[in-house]
């Protein structure tokens, strides 16, 4: 079967434990963004937002580590990554969940 933009679409009736709920789903792309930075971006296809994230990590926490000194651990050095990341997967749940929870 095909729905109205041309994609398959899969019968509920008869594959009803393909469909998985949609808080499962918003928190596998969380998931997927813990694991590897700016995927969930790549999953909800906003992959030049994940690009633009990815590349504030990088700058943030060249800066931090640039600025710290050797003494600092290693999270502290690269902390200004650290908190862009944790911003973008605040993001990502956010988006995840205006898209799937209001279907």
């Amino acid at each position: 079967m095909q729905n109205k933009n041309g994609n398959t679409r899969i019968d509920k009736k008869k594959h009803p434990k393909l469909e998985m709920s949609s808080k499962f789903k918003v928190w596998i792309v969380v998931l997927m963004s813990l694991i590897m930075p700016s995927f969930g971006y790549v999953v909800l296809g906003k992959s030049s937002r994940g690009l633009m994230m990815l590349l504030w990590m990088f700058l943030f926490g060249y800066i931090t580590f640039q600025l710290t000194s050797s003494d600092i651990s290693v999270v502290g050095r690269f902390s200004g990554a650290f908190g862009v990341w944790t911003i973008s997967i605040v993001e990502i749940h956010r988006m995840a969940k205006k898209i799937w929870i209001s279907e």
